[in-house]
């Protein structure tokens, strides 16, 4: 299944670089790389790495959004209104007709000497001319603005979101070292597989300068007749075999290539040198390594699991606490001014200030079992995290120990091909040898070196096999 993937987008991957040569400038930018300069590359420029920095930085203000709503939240309003038709209240007359407030103002009309509270021809005035027309106590335009403070004094939910502001921000660095170790594992294979293909067209090219050297002499002994040509045809054949997986390998070199550089981040258009060689990294290769301990701890993902059972537990208990009271306090002062005409607003003694200070406590009475119902799902949330955890466990274990088989059988077929390749090649000189002197036939030389060839892609391919066992052996042991 696997294959089927890889397939197209080693095919985009070559396409790209067809591309992008065919239309880049005649100079290009040459670098050389070791593996680990390669991987240290790519942990600067891999935009999967970057974005997972950014990740970092993307809590980093998470953390101040969460922290800053239990600070002081000051805000200003600016209101204008004008009222093309003023709300109307009823008749003074119809006001003033009955109750306590008729009598206050029949009494401040027309006096009570045992209140001592002399007669006022004013208030008698309005209540006679005024008593029957409908009044408006809103005047056209109005402004009104002003400041208000709100402080938040305790909210269980608060309390909670700022824990996990904190977890939150270990998990962005934990996903952005497990993303470092991905990358990292990723370029080193592909920093192997391009190796590989190099070290797979020098060998044949060694191979085709000898067989062009066989053949060329073989025509000049036909051409003198002493042999048939026959001879000269089968080593021509091997001659072409050899050009035609040359050429083939060239294509795989430069898909290798590409995807190297795709991996690490590099412009698919800057020529990329590979400073280790096949042999060389195969030498860092230590038997010992298949009998390492393992520690599923020392794995990034058993970190950022735990830290997933702390965030889940966090907002388990924030639902929780929606059941406690919430208390804030407010601090409000504002302006007020009104006129009948809009250019009186602004004058200084249209306006009146007002303000006000005060506490809202919050308590929660009965939600017919809404906050039970999250209080439940997070609760499940947490245990889905913890079987997670669990999972995680057992499924590393099972990752190692196949790491580990897989590179104990590598190392077995890499000494095997070793040893095929190495008798091979003594069977084609030696046929060599018998050749030019005439004592074995071009068949036998043909099939030799055929042989040869065919030992030396699988020596190349059982190394690149190992390195690569090598690599999962190590991600699988966590090593950084």
């Amino acid at each position: 299944m696997k294959k089927k993937f890889i397939l197209p987008i080693l095919v985009l991957l070559a396409a790209q670089l067809f591309a992008q040569t065919t239309n880049s400038p005649a100079t290009t930018t040459v670098k050389a790389f070791t593996v680990q300069e390669a991987v240290d590359y790519a942990l600067q420029f891999n935009t999967q790495v970057k974005n997972a920095k950014l990740g970092v930085d993307q809590a980093k203000w998470r953390n101040v959004e969460i922290y800053t709503t239990g600070l002081p939240q000051i805000s200003g309003n600016f209101d204008y209104t004008y009222y093309f038709k003023q709300p109307i209240a009823p008749a003074l007359s119809k006001i003033f007709s009955e109750g306590t407030l008729a009598k206050v103002f029949q009494t401040l009309a027309t006096g009570n000497q045992s209140l001592g509270v002399p007669p006022n021809p004013a208030v008698a005035q309005v209540l006679m001319e005024g008593g029957n027309e409908a009044v408006s106590f809103v005047l056209p335009h109005n402004i009104s603005t002003g400041l208000q403070v709100n402080q938040l004094f305790f909210d269980g939910r608060y309390v909670f979101g700022v824990k996990a502001a904190k977890e939150l921000m270990l998990t962005a660095r934990l996903q952005s070292q497990m993303s470092d170790v991905e990358i990292k594992y990723t370029v080193i294979k592909a920093y192997y597989q391009a190796a590989a293909a190099k070290e797979a067209i020098a060998l044949l090219q060694e191979n085709l300068k000898v067989i062009e050297k066989l053949t060329a002499d073989t025509r000049a002994t036909y051409q003198l007749g002493l042999i048939e040509e026959l001879d000269v045809n089968r080593l021509e054949l091997a001659q072409a075999t050899l050009e035609s997986q040359i050429a083939l390998q060239k294509q795989m070199a430069e898909v290798a290539m590409a995807n190297l550089k795709f991996q690490m981040g590099m412009p698919l258009n800057e020529e990329l040198i590979l400073k280790d060689k096949l042999d060389e990294l195969k030498a860092t290769v230590q038997v010992q390594d298949a009998v390492k301990q393992f520690e599923a701890k020392n794995r990034v993902e058993y970190d950022l699991l735990q830290s997933a059972i702390k965030l889940k537990g966090y907002d388990m208990r924030q639902k929780r606490v929606q059941y406690f009271p919430s208390l804030y306090g407010f601090l409000s002062y504002g302006w007020n001014s009104q006129s009948q005409n809009g250019s009186e607003l602004f004058k200084k003694d249209s306006w009146f200030d007002q303000g006000l200070v005060g506490l809202t406590l919050k308590v929660p009475i009965f939600d017919s079992g809404s906050k039970l119902a999250q209080v439940k799902q997070a609760k499940l949330e947490q245990q889905k995290s913890v079987n997670d955890f669990e999972n995680f466990k057992n499924a590393a274990d099972l990752q190692y120990r196949a790491a580990q088989s897989s590179f104990a059988a590598a190392l077995t077929d890499e000494s095997n091909t070793r040893k095929a390749q190495e008798l091979s090649k003594k069977i084609f000189d030696r046929n060599t040898i018998k050749y030019k002197e005439g004592v074995a036939n071009s068949f036998e030389l043909q099939q030799s070196e055929q042989e040869f060839v065919t030992n030396q892609l699988k020596y190349i391919q059982s190394t690149l096999n190992l390195l690569n066992t090598k690599a999962d052996l190590d991600k699988a042991l966590g090593t950084k």
